[in-house]
């Protein structure tokens, strides 16, 4: 009974019949009190009627004061059995007659005092006689007498309810408890029991679940999902030993944490990668490995868990404090109904540096270490849009290397990257944070100078120190592979922010800007002017102009007289000349280096090759000079390459039938560096034609001289630059009197160019040297011109004859 007094059923039969007995209540009460008060309406109609009834006979006996009359008035009133006490007064309040009688005993009176509160007990009627008070008549109302009748009849009718109210809601409770309240109770009775672990799916049934009503379907159904749960339960426990197993025998590194970080299980792998034994890393919390995985964090993962594993980088810490790069594979999973993070891990240190190795590659150069032109291209618009932003003025700087390729050409590509990585070095010496050196290729620098100053004067102020600074530095003697090695830089300088430009603007005018630099005779500094931009239109024009310069008969040779120590004529130096209708007479120090650039100075050359020989066929036959040796034209490092080139000669000296030994091609240094074997054959097959070489602008090379004995020349040039110095310079001096002694030894001839004074000439024949070309001793001529001095006896120079 214990048992089924704390059941549902039993709370709520309890709650169900109180409430019914509270209705009924309640009901009961609104009748009754509906019922008075009517009762009492009806009484107070009742005790009026009778007191009406007789006043007359009242007024009467007051009136002539019959006493006899008044006993009798009120004698009559004493048969109401709601009147206890009665009497009759005149008008000045003399008491005619009275009567009184004992109050009857009532079991209900405290009733019937609660429910007539509101009727009147003492009524009083006036006695009116012509509208005259005579008198007054009273009366004492026992209201417990009034309603005994209404309260005992009311009293039963209740107590009939209660028990009819008590009488139905025990059958409710029998029906209830014998139809649903039993089955369930033993229904719960046999649940409590599902838990015990003796019980298996197959014992388990319901004696209910026979049944065809709602029981019947709940214990059907209960029984389905004990069975479907135990199949479950052993489905997850087989799981979870397969969880654990493929935790321990994984190749991965695994951890496994509640969601305030404690390690909950761990595998071999993951501690021998952390350095620590297992029993120590269970006693671990995960943000002891990754110090930002906090409990806020995984509260995060589990709050937004998708059921799918993220995978994420970050750096995680052994057990001697040494942090190591993982990919990390991590999911919120339910483990005994609890949510638990589950991280798989491995070391990625390798892969980790093979992308800084991929993105070294893609942003730096592997030579210097120094970042790219991509380098440079991403980051440069970033960086002038901060200067507009912020107000401030940057800068940007375009170095090239002087002479450069001479130097690669002469010593080997092996020593012009050794400079390239000194050059690096000593450039980046000279910079601040956040100035950033940039190698774009070849012996090309950029410097990004983000923040130069406030104001124009202020910027170019701090970065013509830097481009001072620089070529002092670079301009220093470089040791390289146990050689001397000097170079100089051109340098080109812009400065941002400007209107509507943007980072290719900006790196084009420093171009442009060195370029410039270079013009002026190299190992300077330019900055960017407007103007600049209309070089670069002339340039471009240039480039237009000589393409057709050739079809429209535009260029012309002259041809400047080589000439002995006596000024006898001994050869000529053909020379290219370009007039064009609307560029004028265009300098060959103007328009070959772009003929060079575009590569239309292969042919150019050819066309020069060609007239030379045409003219020197013309001469040939009208007969030359005892003396004369030959005349000179320059070959293009870019025309000599050419595979066709020693064909393109024979062909030539054929088609015209002119005396190869007649014909001096001048080559540079650097040339005969490059491929060696190929030039040193070239060479060769040409001079089994009886072609004359000649190293033009010999000296400018630096170390070419070791080469010379491997190829076949005939003569040495002695460039301009020491002759003009000449006068000046102990040095030069020297450096032409090594050359001619080297010469003498080799049994080569030496000629000096640009000989232009009388002192010139006299020291250079101090020094050896007894061949001169130069203004000093003539012009260049033209065609007709040279006809002249071939056909008579004359001698240079022409004024002092």
């Amino acid at each position: 009974m214990t048992a089924h007094r704390k059941s549902l059923f039993y709370s709520q039969i309890k709650k169900a019949l109180l409430f019914l007995c509270l209705i009924l209540l309640a009901i009961s009460g609104l009748s009754i009190g509906d019922d008075w008060q009517k009762r009492k309406v009806a009484l107070q109609k009742q005790i009026l009627s009778s007191l009406h009834s007789v006043e007359y006979f009242a007024s009467e006996a007051v009136v002539f004061s019959d006493v006899t009359a008044a006993e009798n008035v009120l004698k009559g009133l004493m048969f109401h059995r709601g009147y206890y006490e009665t009497k009759l007064e005149n008008a000045e309040g003399k008491v005619l007659a009275s009567t009184y009688r004992p109050l009857a005993e009532v079991s209900t009176r405290w009733i019937s005092d609660a429910l007539l509160r509101g009727l009147p007990k003492v009524f009083a009627m006036e006695l009116i006689v012509d509208d005259y008070s005579v008198g007054r008549l009273v009366v004492h109302v026992d209201t417990a007498e009034l309603v005994t009748g209404f309260v005992q009849r009311n009293i039963r009718g209740s107590v009939v309810a209660f028990f009819s109210a008590i009488l139905l809601g025990g059958m409710i409770f029998l029906l209830v408890y014998f139809q649903l309240s039993r089955p369930l109770f033993r229904l719960t009775n046999q649940l409590s029991v599902l838990d015990e672990a003796e019980v298996e799916p197959e014992q388990f049934q319901f004696k209910e679940a026979a049944r065809k009503d709602e029981l019947g379907i709940l214990a059907q159904t209960i029984t389905a999902l004990w069975h479907k749960r135990r199949k479950v339960e052993v489905e997850l426990e087989k799981s979870e030993a397969y969880f654990k197993a493929v935790v321990h025998q994984s190749s991965e590194s695994m951890l496994l944490t509640d969601l305030k970080g404690r390690i909950l299980d761990t595998n071999d792998q993951a501690s021998r990668l952390l350095g620590y034994d297992t029993d120590t890393l269970l006693t671990l919390n995960i943000q002891d490995i990754d110090p930002k995985q906090t409990p806020d964090l995984l509260k995060q993962w589990s709050e937004s868990s998708t059921e799918e594993a993220s995978t994420y980088e970050a750096d995680y810490f052994r057990k001697n404090g040494e942090s190591f790069p993982v990919e990390v594979c991590g999911n919120i999973i339910i483990l005994d109904q609890e949510e638990c993070f589950l991280a798989s891990f491995r070391d990625i240190t390798r892969r980790r540096k093979s992308e800084e190795k991929v993105k070294f590659l893609a942003y730096y150069d592997t030579l210097t270490s120094l970042p790219n032109r991509r380098f440079l291209n991403q980051n440069l618009e970033a960086v002038i849009t901060d200067a507009r932003t912020k107000g401030h003025i940057g800068g940007l700087m375009f170095l090239d290397l002087d002479r450069f390729k001479s130097i690669n050409d002469s010593m080997g590509h092996h020593v012009g990257d050794a400079l390239l990585e000194e050059v690096a070095k000593r450039i980046v010496s000279c910079l601040t944070e956040p100035e950033i050196a940039v190698r774009i290729g070849g012996d090309e620098f950029v410097l990004l100078l983000p923040v130069l100053g406030q104001s124009h004067e202020e910027a170019q102020h701090q970065v013509s120190q830097l481009a001072e600074t620089l070529l002092f530095k670079l301009s220093q003697i470089y040791r390289l592979d146990e050689t001397d090695v000097f170079i100089s830089a051109s340098i080109g300088i812009s400065l941002f922010p400007a209107e509507n430009e943007n980072d290719t603007h900006i790196l084009r005018q420093a171009d442009t800007a060195m370029y410039d630099a270079k013009v002026k005779g190299r190992n300077q500094y330019c900055f960017y002017r407007q103007e600049m931009q209309q070089e670069v239109a002339e340039k471009l024009a240039l480039e237009k102009a000589l393409h057709g310069a050739i079809s429209k008969n535009e260029f012309y040779l002259v041809y400047q007289p080589q000439v002995n120590s006596n000024g006898q004529l001994i050869g000529f130096e053909t020379l290219l000349r370009w007039f064009n209708d609307e560029l004028g007479q265009v300098p060959p120090s103007r328009f070959i280096p772009v003929a060079e650039e575009t590569g239309v100075i292969d042919e150019i050359g050819g066309w020069v090759l060609d007239r030379a020989c045409q003219q020197l066929k013309i001469w040939q036959e009208q007969g030359l000079p005892p003396l004369f040796e030959s005349i000179a034209i320059n070959i293009s490092p870019y025309q000599f390459a050419k595979e066709s080139f020693v064909d393109t000669v024979s062909s030539t000296i054929e088609k015209y039938q002119i005396d190869a030994s007649l014909l001096d091609l001048e080559i540079t240094e650097g040339m005969l560096v490059e491929n060696m074997s190929s030039v040193t054959e070239k060479m060769r097959q040409l001079k089994a034609l009886n072609i004359r070489f000649s190293i033009d602008d010999f000296g400018t090379g630096y170390s070419s001289l070791r080469y010379i004995q491997h190829f076949p020349l005939t003569q040495l040039k002695i460039d301009q630059s020491f002759v003009r110095d000449l006068t000046g310079s102990s040095s030069n001096s020297s450096i032409i009197n090594t050359i001619v002694s080297m010469a003498s030894h080799m049994q080569l001839s030496v000629l000096a160019e640009g000989v232009e004074s009388l002192e010139e000439k006299v020291l250079l024949d101090q020094t050896g040297c007894s061949r001169y070309q130069g203004y000093y001793f003539s012009v260049p001529l033209k065609e007709d011109a040279v006809s002249q001095c071939l056909g008579a006896d004359i001698r240079f120079p022409l004024t002092s004859s």
